[in-house]
């Protein structure tokens, strides 16, 4: 087999996609739990939600135009990061760092 191993070989492909999915699926979750808890609830989850989402939300802020009412920030984290998590597949493939489809 002269293919590297289908998890260690393509290791920064992996923890890049799935951390961007951890990561837009987890605003997905605060934005839904927003619904039902208040900003300064002490609810464990919550927390966790924001603690994991907060640097995304900034960094999206830093784009995003001020119109966008900031209980829609989580959403559009979510969006740039599904998008960027999509749109960098043809770099690491290009790369060589992600699996093909087909065999080699």
């Amino acid at each position: 087999m002269d293919h590297p191993h289908f998890f260690w070989g393509y290791l920064p492909f992996w923890l890049w996609t799935y951390g961007l999915a951890v990561v837009a699926w987890s605003c997905i979750g605060r934005f839904l739990l927003g619904f039902m808890l208040p900003p300064d609830s002490p609810n464990y989850i919550w927390r966790w939600f924001r603690r994991m989402t907060d640097w995304a939300i900034a960094l999206v802020g830093l784009i995003t135009p001020r119109y966008v009412d900031q209980r829609y920030a989580p959403l559009v984290a979510m969006y740039w990061c599904f998008l960027i998590r999509y749109a960098s597949w043809p770099a690491f493939s290009a790369l060589g760092l992600a699996p093909s489809l087909t065999p080699s």
